[in-house]
Protein backbone atom coordinates (compact mmCIF):
# COMPACT_ATOMS: atom_id res chain seq x y z
CA UNK A 1 0.00 0.00 0.00
CA UNK A 2 1.56 3.27 -0.94
CA UNK A 3 1.93 5.70 1.77
CA UNK A 4 -0.61 8.54 1.74
CA UNK A 5 0.65 12.25 1.02
CA UNK A 6 -0.04 13.05 4.79
CA UNK A 7 1.80 9.80 5.67
CA UNK A 8 5.04 10.55 3.11
CA UNK A 9 5.16 14.12 4.58
CA UNK A 10 5.51 13.28 8.15
CA UNK A 11 8.22 10.61 7.19
CA UNK A 12 9.85 13.21 4.93
CA UNK A 13 10.14 15.24 8.16
CA UNK A 14 12.19 13.19 9.76
CA UNK A 15 14.08 12.30 7.24
CA UNK A 16 15.09 15.54 6.54
CA UNK A 17 15.48 16.34 10.52
CA UNK A 18 17.73 13.52 9.96
CA UNK A 19 19.92 14.57 6.92
CA UNK A 20 20.24 17.79 7.75
CA UNK A 21 22.11 16.39 11.60
CA UNK A 22 24.30 14.85 9.42
CA UNK A 23 24.53 17.44 6.72
CA UNK A 24 27.56 19.97 6.40
CA UNK A 25 26.92 20.87 2.95
CA UNK A 26 25.32 23.64 0.51
CA UNK A 27 21.79 23.42 1.93
CA UNK A 28 22.86 23.40 5.62
CA UNK A 29 24.31 26.98 4.70
CA UNK A 30 21.41 28.26 2.75
CA UNK A 31 19.58 27.08 6.03
CA UNK A 32 21.17 28.06 8.72
CA UNK A 33 23.82 30.31 7.78
CA UNK A 34 26.83 27.84 8.24
CA UNK A 35 27.91 25.54 10.79
CA UNK A 36 25.44 24.78 13.64
CA UNK A 37 26.78 25.06 17.31
CA UNK A 38 23.18 23.70 18.82
CA UNK A 39 20.54 21.74 17.69
CA UNK A 40 17.47 22.92 20.09
CA UNK A 41 14.84 21.30 21.19
CA UNK A 42 11.99 23.41 22.07
CA UNK A 43 8.36 22.45 22.55
CA UNK A 44 6.46 25.31 23.11
CA UNK A 45 3.91 25.52 26.34
CA UNK A 46 0.77 26.12 24.86
CA UNK A 47 -2.35 24.23 24.32
CA UNK A 48 -1.67 23.62 20.72
CA UNK A 49 1.46 21.88 21.66
CA UNK A 50 3.33 23.79 18.88
CA UNK A 51 6.97 22.17 18.14
CA UNK A 52 9.44 23.39 15.50
CA UNK A 53 10.83 21.12 12.81
CA UNK A 54 14.21 22.74 13.09
CA UNK A 55 15.49 25.32 15.29
CA UNK A 56 19.52 25.61 15.71
CA UNK A 57 22.15 28.25 16.71
CA UNK A 58 25.01 28.58 14.52
CA UNK A 59 28.49 29.70 14.88
CA UNK A 60 27.49 33.33 14.64
CA UNK A 61 25.25 32.69 17.29
CA UNK A 62 22.36 33.21 15.54
CA UNK A 63 19.17 31.50 15.85
CA UNK A 64 17.51 30.03 12.95
CA UNK A 65 14.19 28.21 12.63
CA UNK A 66 12.90 25.83 9.87
CA UNK A 67 9.75 24.98 8.72
CA UNK A 68 9.46 22.32 6.03
CA UNK A 69 6.52 22.10 4.01
CA UNK A 70 5.33 19.45 1.29
CA UNK A 71 2.25 20.91 0.40
CA UNK A 72 0.84 24.35 0.15
CA UNK A 73 -0.88 25.82 4.11
CA UNK A 74 -3.20 28.96 3.89
CA UNK A 75 -2.11 28.99 7.07
CA UNK A 76 1.41 29.05 7.09
CA UNK A 77 2.11 33.17 8.06
CA UNK A 78 -0.63 32.77 11.07
CA UNK A 79 1.83 29.26 12.21
CA UNK A 80 5.21 31.41 11.70
CA UNK A 81 3.70 34.04 13.34
CA UNK A 82 3.27 31.78 16.79
CA UNK A 83 6.16 30.37 16.65
CA UNK A 84 7.98 33.43 16.42
CA UNK A 85 5.98 35.16 19.64
CA UNK A 86 6.66 31.27 21.34
CA UNK A 87 10.31 32.11 20.89
CA UNK A 88 10.34 35.26 22.11
CA UNK A 89 8.53 34.39 25.38
CA UNK A 90 10.65 31.54 25.80
CA UNK A 91 14.14 32.65 24.32
CA UNK A 92 14.04 36.57 24.34
CA UNK A 93 15.94 36.23 21.18
CA UNK A 94 14.90 36.93 17.94
CA UNK A 95 14.68 34.22 15.22
CA UNK A 96 15.41 34.00 11.73
CA UNK A 97 12.59 31.93 9.80
CA UNK A 98 12.48 29.94 6.93
CA UNK A 99 9.83 27.64 5.25
CA UNK A 100 11.45 24.95 2.71
CA UNK A 101 8.95 24.11 0.45
CA UNK A 102 9.65 20.85 -1.27
CA UNK A 103 5.38 20.07 -2.42
CA UNK A 104 4.69 18.47 -6.01
CA UNK A 105 1.95 21.48 -6.12
CA UNK A 106 3.77 25.27 -7.67
CA UNK A 107 3.83 27.88 -4.58
CA UNK A 108 1.60 29.88 -3.45
CA UNK A 109 1.84 30.15 -0.13
CA UNK A 110 3.27 34.11 0.72
CA UNK A 111 6.14 34.94 2.98
CA UNK A 112 4.43 36.93 4.92
CA UNK A 113 1.15 37.40 7.94
CA UNK A 114 -0.33 40.80 7.45
CA UNK A 115 -3.26 42.40 9.38
CA UNK A 116 -4.05 45.99 9.70
CA UNK A 117 -1.70 45.93 12.88
CA UNK A 118 0.47 43.61 11.72
CA UNK A 119 3.30 42.50 9.56
CA UNK A 120 5.63 39.53 9.81
CA UNK A 121 7.93 38.21 7.34
CA UNK A 122 10.00 35.40 6.81
CA UNK A 123 11.43 33.84 3.85
CA UNK A 124 10.05 30.53 1.89
CA UNK A 125 12.94 28.52 -0.01
CA UNK A 126 11.44 26.63 -3.09
CA UNK A 127 13.09 23.93 -3.72
CA UNK A 128 11.54 23.00 -7.23
CA UNK A 129 13.07 26.24 -8.58
CA UNK A 130 16.15 25.46 -7.42
CA UNK A 131 18.61 24.44 -10.39
CA UNK A 132 19.87 21.82 -8.43
CA UNK A 133 24.32 21.86 -9.24
CA UNK A 134 25.32 23.47 -6.42
CA UNK A 135 23.79 20.63 -4.62
CA UNK A 136 25.20 17.62 -7.48
CA UNK A 137 28.47 19.29 -7.21
CA UNK A 138 28.97 19.25 -2.84
CA UNK A 139 30.85 16.19 -1.48
CA UNK A 140 27.58 16.10 1.20
CA UNK A 141 25.59 12.96 0.37
CA UNK A 142 22.41 14.97 1.93
CA UNK A 143 22.77 17.73 -1.09
CA UNK A 144 22.78 14.98 -3.67
CA UNK A 145 19.82 13.74 -2.61
CA UNK A 146 17.83 16.66 -2.51
CA UNK A 147 18.90 17.94 -5.86
CA UNK A 148 16.05 15.38 -7.01
CA UNK A 149 13.38 18.41 -5.89
CA UNK A 150 15.11 20.76 -8.21
CA UNK A 151 15.12 21.37 -11.49
CA UNK A 152 18.29 19.37 -12.09
CA UNK A 153 17.70 16.34 -14.53
CA UNK A 154 16.62 13.45 -12.84
CA UNK A 155 18.65 10.87 -14.24
CA UNK A 156 21.74 12.56 -13.33
CA UNK A 157 20.96 12.97 -10.10
CA UNK A 158 20.32 9.41 -9.68
CA UNK A 159 23.70 8.77 -11.26
CA UNK A 160 25.26 10.59 -8.54
CA UNK A 161 23.25 10.11 -5.38
CA UNK A 162 24.53 5.65 -6.46
CA UNK A 163 27.72 6.79 -7.19
CA UNK A 164 27.48 8.58 -3.30
CA UNK A 165 26.07 5.29 -1.91
CA UNK A 166 28.68 3.32 -3.45
CA UNK A 167 31.21 4.84 -1.31
CA UNK A 168 29.03 5.00 1.69
CA UNK A 169 29.37 2.27 4.15
CA UNK A 170 27.36 0.52 7.18
CA UNK A 171 24.41 2.61 8.52
CA UNK A 172 25.69 5.44 7.04
CA UNK A 173 24.77 3.87 3.65
CA UNK A 174 21.27 2.46 4.92
CA UNK A 175 20.12 5.53 5.90
CA UNK A 176 21.16 7.79 3.06
CA UNK A 177 19.05 4.82 0.54
CA UNK A 178 16.48 5.16 2.67
CA UNK A 179 16.25 9.49 2.88
CA UNK A 180 16.78 9.56 -1.06
CA UNK A 181 13.74 7.11 -1.11
CA UNK A 182 11.71 8.79 1.23
CA UNK A 183 12.95 11.77 -0.99
CA UNK A 184 11.61 10.26 -3.96
CA UNK A 185 8.43 10.09 -2.61
CA UNK A 186 7.02 13.60 -2.66
CA UNK A 187 7.64 13.56 -6.38
CA UNK A 188 5.59 10.04 -6.24
CA UNK A 189 8.69 8.08 -7.68
CA UNK A 190 9.47 6.07 -4.19
CA UNK A 191 9.19 2.97 -6.39
CA UNK A 192 10.91 3.33 -9.38
CA UNK A 193 13.89 5.02 -6.90
CA UNK A 194 13.37 1.61 -4.60
CA UNK A 195 13.90 -0.57 -8.03
CA UNK A 196 17.20 1.21 -9.10
CA UNK A 197 18.21 1.17 -5.92
CA UNK A 198 17.77 -2.51 -6.02
CA UNK A 199 18.99 -3.47 -9.26
CA UNK A 200 21.53 -1.12 -10.11
CA UNK A 201 23.71 -0.62 -6.86
CA UNK A 202 22.82 -3.14 -4.18
CA UNK A 203 23.95 -6.37 -5.09
CA UNK A 204 23.07 -8.86 -2.05
CA UNK A 205 26.61 -10.69 -2.39
CA UNK A 206 28.65 -7.89 -1.99
CA UNK A 207 26.14 -6.27 0.83
CA UNK A 208 29.00 -5.66 3.89
CA UNK A 209 25.62 -6.47 6.49
CA UNK A 210 24.18 -9.18 4.21
CA UNK A 211 26.73 -10.78 2.23
CA UNK A 212 28.93 -12.89 5.02
CA UNK A 213 25.70 -14.23 6.74
CA UNK A 214 24.39 -15.62 2.97
CA UNK A 215 27.43 -16.59 2.11
CA UNK A 216 28.05 -18.28 5.56
CA UNK A 217 24.72 -20.40 4.29
CA UNK A 218 25.74 -21.21 1.45
CA UNK A 219 28.98 -22.55 2.65
CA UNK A 220 27.12 -25.03 4.93
CA UNK A 221 25.01 -25.84 1.61
CA UNK A 222 28.28 -26.55 0.08
CA UNK A 223 29.64 -28.98 2.84
CA UNK A 224 26.44 -30.73 3.36
CA UNK A 225 27.50 -32.38 -0.05
CA UNK A 226 24.24 -32.11 -2.33
CA UNK A 227 22.80 -29.28 -4.50
CA UNK A 228 19.30 -28.98 -2.33
CA UNK A 229 21.61 -28.73 1.08
CA UNK A 230 23.39 -25.59 -0.99
CA UNK A 231 19.77 -24.39 -1.85
CA UNK A 232 18.66 -24.76 1.92
CA UNK A 233 21.82 -23.27 2.70
CA UNK A 234 21.56 -20.36 0.66
CA UNK A 235 17.50 -20.15 2.11
CA UNK A 236 18.56 -20.21 5.71
CA UNK A 237 21.50 -17.50 5.32
CA UNK A 238 18.56 -15.13 3.73
CA UNK A 239 16.39 -15.69 6.33
CA UNK A 240 19.09 -15.08 8.93
CA UNK A 241 20.34 -11.65 7.35
CA UNK A 242 16.68 -10.47 6.98
CA UNK A 243 16.43 -11.18 10.67
CA UNK A 244 19.72 -8.90 11.54
CA UNK A 245 18.26 -6.23 9.14
CA UNK A 246 15.17 -6.34 10.24
CA UNK A 247 16.83 -5.81 14.01
CA UNK A 248 19.39 -3.00 12.69
CA UNK A 249 16.66 -1.34 11.54
CA UNK A 250 13.46 -1.17 13.77
CA UNK A 251 15.46 -2.54 17.08
CA UNK A 252 13.98 -5.68 17.87
CA UNK A 253 12.02 -8.53 15.85
CA UNK A 254 9.17 -9.93 17.44
CA UNK A 255 7.84 -13.65 17.60
CA UNK A 256 5.14 -12.51 14.77
CA UNK A 257 7.55 -11.39 12.69
CA UNK A 258 9.76 -13.80 12.65
CA UNK A 259 7.65 -16.31 11.76
CA UNK A 260 6.73 -14.40 9.07
CA UNK A 261 10.31 -14.62 7.91
CA UNK A 262 10.52 -18.37 8.28
CA UNK A 263 7.41 -19.21 6.31
CA UNK A 264 8.38 -16.80 3.43
CA UNK A 265 9.95 -17.84 0.21
CA UNK A 266 13.71 -17.26 -1.09
CA UNK A 267 11.50 -14.50 -3.52
CA UNK A 268 10.06 -13.20 -1.06
CA UNK A 269 12.76 -12.80 1.35
CA UNK A 270 14.36 -11.20 -1.43
CA UNK A 271 11.94 -8.07 -1.49
CA UNK A 272 11.71 -7.93 2.20
CA UNK A 273 15.84 -7.30 2.04
CA UNK A 274 14.90 -4.75 -0.56
CA UNK A 275 12.46 -2.90 0.97
CA UNK A 276 13.46 -2.86 4.39
CA UNK A 277 15.69 0.28 4.19
CA UNK A 278 12.66 2.18 2.63
CA UNK A 279 10.09 0.75 4.69
CA UNK A 280 8.95 3.33 7.36
CA UNK A 281 7.62 0.66 10.06
CA UNK A 282 8.14 -2.97 10.52
CA UNK A 283 4.36 -3.45 9.91
CA UNK A 284 5.06 -1.69 6.75
CA UNK A 285 7.83 -3.94 6.00
CA UNK A 286 5.61 -7.17 6.00
CA UNK A 287 2.42 -5.59 4.84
Amino acid sequence: MRPTLNGMAQQFDVSLKSLFRHSRGVMSRILFGGPVAEWLNIEQPDVRNLRADILVRGLDGKLRHVELQTRNDPEIGLRELDYYVGFQRLLKEHVEQIVLYAGREPLSMTPAFESPSTHHKFRILDVRQMDGEDLLESDDWGDNALALLTKADRERVIQVVEARLRRLDGEEQQEAARTFVLISGILGIEEEIGRRLKTDMIDIMENKVLGPAIRQGIEQGRREGIEKGIEKGVEKGMRQALKVLVKSRFGSLPRWASARIDKSSQQEIKDLIAGASAAPTLEDLFR
